[in-house]
């Protein structure tokens, strides 16, 4: 499991985040944070179905590599 990029950060290459990369790793981590939470199943199963594509599209852009099996999602 990778270390959360910091805002301003950087992607897997050491390069500067774009606004727009920024925006959607600031999406990816808000649905993790959604789900560390006490939600009812049909929310948790949603919002489980919503990070997958998100996370597809963070490693394909490489702003962060995680499995998300890792994460217990």
């Amino acid at each position: 499991m990778t270390t959360p990029t910091p805002r301003g950060g950087t992607d897997l290459l050491g390069r500067p985040l774009a606004d727009d990369e920024q925006a959607i790793l600031d999406v990816y981590r808000a649905i993790q944070a959604a789900l560390a939470r006490d939600l009812p199943p049909c929310a948790a199963a949603n919002l489980r179905a919503a990070l997958a594509p998100v996370a597809v599209t963070i490693t394909d852009l490489g702003l962060c590599y995680e499995h998300l099996t890792d994460l217990s999602v």
